[in-house]
């Protein structure tokens, strides 16, 4: 499902009123589709650190930032999402914007050696881009067998956290709704794998012409 957003834009010549909702300054609502008008203007201005996309740039700009919870979700909406599970370092980030635009729950996957009260499942990813396994921990009392969940991400490569969050999702008995994150630097058959939702290519980052899009 296509969510829109509105955005006003102007009608030329016109200064009158168009109907007796719309007010004199001419403007009237357009359609805009949020995936799209995000993914270019990410694409025109992600902050590069030593030639390398800076994600952590992106949260420090508020018009960037402000895209990225409803582009995130865009796809997911009205799919039943009742809870997002958002592994660290900066996934509880772009996480819990994506869950309060889909009116969802946020899950934590936390870092082994992170405090989380209550947690009772560990569990081990295969090594991802650095060639090294990462340790999670989560609680088993976060999801049920009701919840429909969707895994957010600020990267992804490999594919390794993804599929060790599907394992804990699959494990309360849950439904996995998809997986989408801010920039995909996956191989096309992780993606087909995940049905991955990725805003931005990697390639398009560092070399617009090998964009996959």
């Amino acid at each position: 499902m296509l969510a829109r957003w509105w955005r006003a834009v102007p009608i030329a010549g016109r200064g009158d009123f168009i109907n007796a909702d719309i007010p004199r300054l001419g403007w009237v609502n357009a359609p805009v589709d949020v995936v799209a008008d995000a993914r270019r203007r990410l694409l025109g201005s992600f902050p590069m650190v030593n030639g390398h996309p800076d994600v952590a740039g992106v949260l420090r700009d508020p018009e960037l930032l402000a895209l990225l919870g409803p582009a995130l979700a865009d796809p997911f909406v009205g799919a039943g999402v009742t809870k997002v599970i958002a592994p660290e370092a900066r996934g509880p980030i772009l996480g819990a914007l994506v869950a309060v635009r889909l009116g969802a729950g946020l899950v934590l996957a936390r870092k082994e050696d992170r405090n989380h009260p209550g947690a009772d499942q560990r569990m081990r990813s295969a090594p991802g881009w650095r060639g090294e396994p990462i340790d999670f921990q989560t609680r088993s009392f976060d999801l049920g067998a009701t919840d429909r969940v969707l895994i957010v991400d600020d990267w992804i490569t490999t594919g390794s956290t993804a599929e060790v969050l599907t394992e804990v999702i699959s494990a309360a008995g849950a439904v996995v709704a998809g997986v989408s994150v801010l920039v995909d630097k996956a191989d096309a058959a992780t993606r087909r794998r995940f049905a991955l939702h990725g805003l931005v290519d990697f390639e398009a980052l560092i070399d617009p012409t090998r964009s996959r899009s």
